[in-house]
């Protein structure tokens, strides 16, 4: 995502955050827990284990990046991908949760994707939204989850973007996508965990919101909310995820 701009204050997004709050509460509705491990037969052997954890964008794109991660020889647990969830929530041990994933499915690789949803599983007493103590609670949240990620030797991709309509969302993921690129990640040359920028795809290269994909044929990637992806935009995440995983 294109950096430079300020980091956002708790005011700018407060009427973001309801608006997403609200969304994501009908998703759960909508999406439900998320779908278990999906046994692929014996050619699953072959790539190992994928585990997704994340929010609703993960969770709407994980049937799609599950069929074709089959097709690579992979199995996918999708369990952690879930419509709300935040690195910072209260009611839901996301550290936890990773830990189990690890010592069940001994993945290969887990695929991150987290655009900053907070309060919806209990939010932090005098922290709020889009604020400097948020972001270094969730920066401290974020390497946490790569370290216990790749304790066992599972690379740990941390998706990048996508742009969103929500001028305060946007600017909160901006902050975010910074954080991941700079996290720590010892098991790599480079000392950073790799990354899925998803943007061009979702942005036919503008590297800018778009409801239609500027590419002449007027596909309609994401929704009326400025957030959520429509069958054309899930499709379009889920197959940038299996081509850098490929």
């Amino acid at each position: 995502m294109p950096g430079g701009r300020a980091e956002p204050d708790a005011a700018a997004g407060a009427g973001a955050v309801k608006r997403l709050t609200s969304l994501a509460v009908a998703l759960v509705v909508l999406f439900g827990a998320a779908a278990a491990v999906v046994p692929l037969g014996p050619s699953a052997a072959e790539g190992g284990t994928v585990v997704l954890m994340g929010d609703s964008l993960l969770a709407q794109a994980s049937a799609d990046i599950t069929t074709g991660l089959a097709k690579l020889g992979f199995s996918v647990d999708s369990s952690a991908a879930y419509p709300g969830a935040g690195l910072l929530d209260t009611h839901i041990n996301w550290l936890a949760k990773a830990r189990r994933l690890i010592a069940e499915d001994h993945p290969s690789i887990a695929v991150v994707e987290y655009v900053g949803n907070y309060g919806i599983y209990g939010g932090i007493a005098g922290v709020g939204v889009y604020t400097r103590p948020f972001y270094r609670r969730w920066e401290v949240a974020a390497q946490r989850l790569e370290d216990v990620l790749s304790s066992g030797g599972t690379t740990v991709y941390w998706v990048i973007g996508p742009p969103v309509a929500p001028r305060a969302a946007e600017r909160g993921i901006e902050v975010l996508d910074r954080i991941y690129e700079n996290l720590h990640a010892p098991r790599t040359r480079s000392g950073r965990p790799p990354l899925i920028d998803v943007t061009p795809a979702l942005t036919g290269g503008t590297g800018r919101y778009t409801r239609f994909k500027p590419d002449g044929m007027k596909v309609q990637v994401r929704r009326r909310d400025g957030v959520h992806f429509t069958d054309a935009g899930k499709a379009l995440f889920a197959q940038t995820v299996i081509d850098v995983i490929r």
